[in-house]
């Protein structure tokens, strides 16, 4: 048997909505099954900048400690 986990609050608890054409909702937080947090998908965006400024932050303390060592 599958168990089904909110998404959202990660409750078993579900309940058949008719307002929603019989579609399973949370009894603890009630948002529908399958719905996600908002936020998660952020990690997925490969152009954001903090990570450019990220890379760049470590490829300057690379250098500064490279040249730390041949001083």
């Amino acid at each position: 048997m599958i168990t089904k986990k909110c998404l959202v609050c990660g409750s078993c608890n579900f309940r058949a909505d008719r307002a929603l054409s019989g579609r399973l909702v949370c009894i603890s937080c009630g948002n529908p099954y399958g719905v996600r947090k908002k936020g998660r998908n952020k990690k997925n965006n490969f152009n954001n900048i903090f990570d450019d400024k990220r890379c760049l932050l470590f490829l300057a303390i690379f250098f500064v400690a490279l040249i730390l060592v041949v001083i």
